[in-house]
């Protein structure tokens, strides 16, 4: 296993994380093995939140550390987080916080993220005086974290706006294959700041590792899966310090550390390698940079209805399903009302795409598919 210094923080963690949000909520048994098989392999940096794996997750990670020496506690670093959207104050980020150290079984928690950082609009929020942020600077200050840091699906040029504020240690932000070029000045400036950059959705969502025909020709290596490629174009990035890979089972594990020790440094000319193998496949996939939300005048929420369409084409129509149940769920966060069957197809979010993609066709497609028409 390889490490990296996160950022300016002193402390050394793994390339590759371990995302303690796929474990099946009803196997506590497995979860607790794939986390311990996890460490005993050199990962040293897991990452959970409240919600994940019906809100288990922090307690199964909980429940791994203490089958853990006092030294061999020390040196893992847990991740973990508070959204705005349940956690809207100081107070209430500081209550959080106080049951997150009791569910994890630590008396400091290493790395707190404000969670989700969508758009400057909500950044700013976070960051208003008795806000979310006001909370966990206090909780560092009474020494229940160690450092302040933030996840984000931003564009890269609002994740570059947020870093020269200068308030947090380190970002988590989606980087992969299909979305590199959106978030790509977010990853460079974040990384020239001196801040840990950890990466997360590496095979996006799923989407490179379904459909083998389509995608035979992604692969960097002739033997590797396609998971291998996907997680060795993010660990090639000098710019990364941490890849985090949701995994749901020991061998998963082993599978990526494997990974991971075939590839010995950074190489930017493997990440040239497999762009260059992703763009002669003539693929197009939403990036979820929302240009088209400014032209629409209906409102509707395009970039989010494209990916699932993209989900359901490359065979992960339960996950689509699964997505689009979470946006229901909370209207006034996601699909604000709006429906595929308010689309009046005038054409305004396809001149504007930059993947060029069909958005009209894709609307129809997923409308039907989910229901809507």
């Amino acid at each position: 296993m390889r490490y990296k210094k996160f950022g300016q923080t002193g402390k050394e963690v793994s390339v590759l994380g371990l995302g303690c949000m796929r474990f099946d909520p009803q196997n506590e048994s497995l979860a607790i093995e794939t986390i311990l098989t996890a460490l005993r392999l050199g990962i040293n940096y897991l990452d959970t939140a409240p919600g994940y794996c019906q809100d288990k997750s922090e307690e199964f990670v909980g429940r791994a550390l203490v089958e853990l020496t006092p030294q061999e506690k020390e040196k893992v670093y847990i991740s973990t987080k508070s959204t705005i959207y349940s956690d809207p104050t100081a107070e209430a980020v500081l209550r959080r916080i106080e049951s997150q150290l009791k569910r994890l079984n630590k008396e400091r928690i290493d790395f707190y993220n404000m969670w989700n950082i969508m758009d400057l609009e909500q950044y700013r929020r976070i960051m208003a005086p008795g806000g979310p942020y006001e909370g966990a600077r206090q909780a560092k200050e009474q020494g229940l974290i160690s450092h302040l840091c933030c996840t984000s699906h931003a564009s890269g040029e609002d994740i570059a706006r947020i870093v020269e504020d200068g308030a947090f240690e380190g970002i988590t932000l989606g980087y992969n294959i299909i979305n590199h070029t959106f978030r790509q000045a977010g990853l460079k400036a974040a990384a020239a700041a001196g801040w840990g950059v950890v990466t997360m959705n590496p095979l996006g969502g799923g989407l490179l590792t379904r459909d083998e025909a389509k995608l035979e020709k992604l692969k960097d290596e002739p033997d590797s899966s396609f998971i291998a490629t996907a997680l060795r174009f993010n660990l090639a990035h000098e710019e990364i310090t941490v890849v985090l890979s949701g995994m749901k089972n020991p061998e998963e594990v082993k599978a990526n550390v494997a990974t991971v020790n075939s590839l010995q440094k950074p190489d930017p000319e493997i990440v040239q390698k497999i762009l260059k193998r992703y763009e002669a496949l003539g693929e197009a996939f939403c990036t979820g940079c929302r240009y088209c939300l400014e032209y629409c005048p209906q409102g509707i929420q395009i970039h989010l209805y494209a990916q699932m369409w993209d989900q359901v084409r490359m065979k992960l129509p339960e996950e689509a399903h699964r997505i689009y149940q979470i946006y229901l769920g909370n209207e006034e966060r996601w699909l604000q009302g709006q429906r595929t069957t308010d689309c009046t197809e005038c054409g305004e979010c396809e001149e504007h795409c930059p993947q060029r993609l069909p958005i009209r066709e894709y609307l129809d497609k997923i409308g039907h598919f989910l229901g809507e028409k």
